[in-house]
C-alpha cells in the first residue's frame, strides 16, 4: 500500500466513536535519561560502598542493567546483604530513569503529531529499512523514507492543529535497548473526532537516546 492510500485511509474519522473532549496532558522533560546510571547522580550523591567501607570500583560508579545484575548476584552469593540491598534500589531506579525515558520519547512523538510538526516528527523516528507504521484502517508502510511521507499527509492534511490527542491505559515495557508503549489513544480535531485507537509504539534505543521504530494503531469500536 502507497503512503498516499495509507494516510487517506487514516484521516478518514470515525462516524460511531463519540470522543469526549480532553486536552493533550502530556508534562514528561524531552531530555531522553541515559540508560546507564551514574551512581553519585541522584539523591545523596552516593557511590557504592562510601557508606560501609566497601571498595568502590569503576564499575560500581557507572554500571548498566546486566553489570548491575551481575554485581546483585555476586553480592547474594557472598552473602553480603547490605551491598544487596543497595544494588536492589540501584537497579529499581535505573529501571524509574529508562522506563521515564521513554515515556519522554512517547510523548514527544505525540507532541509532533498533535501539532503536526514535521520537523520533530522527522527528528524522532529511527532510520532505516526496518521501520514502519500501520495507520489506523491502512496496510503496512516500511522504510524512514515512506514513513515519514505517509506523516507528512498527516500533518498536511486540512485540520486546525494543534489537535487534541488524550492517552489512556498507558503501559511502558522496556528489555534492554528495546522498549515499547501501549495506550489508547482519543484524538479530536476541530468538528471532526477521528475515533478511538489503541496504538502500540516501540522504541529503540540509537547512541543513548530512543527513537521511535514502529507505530501501529488501529481503530476500535465502543
Amino acid at each position: 500500500m502507497s503512503a498516499a492510500q495509507a494516510a487517506s485511509a487514516f484521516l478518514r474519522p470515525s462516524a460511531t466513536t463519540r470522543l469526549k473532549e480532553a486536552a493533550f496532558f502530556f508534562t514528561y522533560n524531552n531530555n531522553s535519561a541515559s540508560a546507564r546510571l551514574c551512581m553519585g547522580r541522584r539523591g545523596a550523591e552516593r557511590t557504592f560502598g562510601e557508606a560501609d567501607d566497601y571498595p568502590t570500583t569503576e564499575e560500581d560508579t557507572v554500571v548498566d542493567e546486566e553489570t548491575l545484575q551481575s554485581n546483585l548476584d555476586r553480592a547474594i552469593q557472598e552473602e553480603d546483604y547490605t551491598r544487596a540491598a543497595k544494588i536492589r534500589d540501584d537497579l529499581r531506579i535505573l529501571h524509574e530513569d529508562t522506563e521515564a525515558s521513554v515515556l519522554a520519547a512517547n510523548a514527544r512523538f505525540y507532541n509532533a503529531f498533535k501539532n503536526g510538526d514535521l520537523t520533530a516528527m522527522y527528528s524522532i523516528w529511527a532510520k532505516g529499512d526496518h521501520v514502519y507504521v500501520v495507520h489506523p484502517g491502512a496496510g503496512r508502510i516500511s522504510g524512514y523514507d515512506v514513513v515519514l511521507q505517509s506523516w507528512e499527509m498527516v500533518c498536511n492534511a486540512d485540520y486546525e492543529f494543534p489537535l487534541n490527542i488524550d492517552l489512556k491505559n498507558i503501559e511502558v515495557h522496556v528489555r534492554g535497548d528495546l522498549a515499547y508503549v501501549t495506550c489508547l489513544e482519543l484524538v479530536k480535531s476541530k468538528g471532526r473526532t477521528w475515533g478511538k485507537q489503541i496504538a502500540t509504539n516501540v522504541f529503540e534505543k540509537v547512541d543513548g537516546a530512543w527513537y521511535i521504530c514502529v507505530h501501529h494503531a488501529s481503530h476500535i469500536e465502543e
